[in-house]
């Protein structure tokens, strides 16, 4: 330590070596060494840990797609089996229908024909 100033004690300031400043500044040097290669590690680290990491949401985000076509696949093909029952049951309701109309035109028929015979049957046992 060089010494400079005023002869009294408390007066004294003391101030570093120029040996003592340079071995302060490369101990700084090398922490800032150190830190900048800390950082480096830790950018490399970083862009490794991000790379897995985007292979791995690209990798479910696949099972993910995957899983809903496979989904949407039964979701239609229920769908097509509902449109297969109501045609079956639109063409069972046809059939019915034409039996139904067939019927009623016999019945219609029936009632016809028995109106004309009590109408028949009145008219002979009326007097004249």
């Amino acid at each position: 330590m060089v010494k400079s100033g005023s002869e009294s004690p408390s007066a004294r300031l003391t101030m570093p070596t120029v040996e003592e400043r340079i071995s302060s500044l490369e101990a700084k040097v090398d922490a800032i060494a150190d830190l900048r290669s800390a950082v480096g590690e830790l950018g490399t680290s970083l862009r490794t840990v991000v790379g897995e990491l985007r292979t791995d949401m690209s990798q479910q985000f696949g099972e993910v797609r995957a899983d809903m076509n496979r989904r949407f696949g039964d979701v239609d093909r229920r769908f097509g089996d509902v449109d297969r029952r109501f045609e079956q049951t639109d063409r069972r309701l046809d059939v019915l229908d034409q039996r139904m109309e067939r019927h009623f035109m016999w019945m219609v028929g029936i009632q016809f024909t028995v109106l004309i015979a009590v109408i028949v049957a009145l008219m002979r046992l009326s007097p004249r």
